[in-house]
């Protein structure tokens, strides 16, 4: 009998350390993935800003059909970033082929309404708040502290590009919005 005791003492003995180092690597385990997600949440959230606002040219329209001495309404996609999020965003832009195809945004500098533009009155109007610019975007009147804000622009392979940018709403300044 005291064979059988002494196999029964060693075998309960391996299966309780194998319980034991099980029930130790459960927890090992959790805090490793809570450490391993807190770890990839810290790293997108903070990284460095500008990996983050580097805008991409987006093209606007072909230099050829640029022509006339009235905005020419276009409408882009811009990739945008908020934390680690990204979404794709449509934008209307006015090309002004009568000042060297200068783009402007269609956002009002007031409170961001797109604004549209009146051929027979040659100005740009807000409808929201009844702010009007001139057919180069300078403000005329109504409660717009500035003119339509003009986008960065470049020509690649007869294409008009541009670089969107948002800038912040009812200053006087034109402070690209971060």
């Amino acid at each position: 009998m005291p064979d059988s005791d002494s196999k029964r003492t060693k075998r309960t003995k391996k299966i309780d350390k194998g319980r034991r180092d099980f029930l130790v690597w459960i927890p090992v385990g959790i805090f490793a993935g809570l450490a391993a997600t807190v770890a990839t949440a810290a790293f997108r959230f903070l990284r460095p800003a500008k990996m983050l606002q580097e805008a991409e040219w987006n093209n606007v329209a072909p230099l050829a059909e640029l022509t006339g001495e009235k905005p020419i309404m276009r409408s882009i996609v811009a990739e945008h970033h908020a934390g680690w999020a990204s979404t794709l965003e449509e934008h209307f832009v006015y090309v002004l082929p009568h000042k060297g195809n200068q783009v402007l945004s269609s956002m009002c500098p007031h409170e961001g309404c797109n604004v549209a533009w009146r051929a027979e009155e040659s100005q740009f109007f807000c409808p929201c708040h009844d702010s009007y610019f001139a057919s180069d975007g300078e403000v005329l009147s109504g409660p717009s502290r500035r003119g339509l804000d003009p986008l960065p622009t470049r020509e690649k392979d007869g294409v008009l590009q541009v670089k969107y940018q948002s800038y912040l709403n009812n200053i006087k300044e034109r402070i690209v919005r971060g």
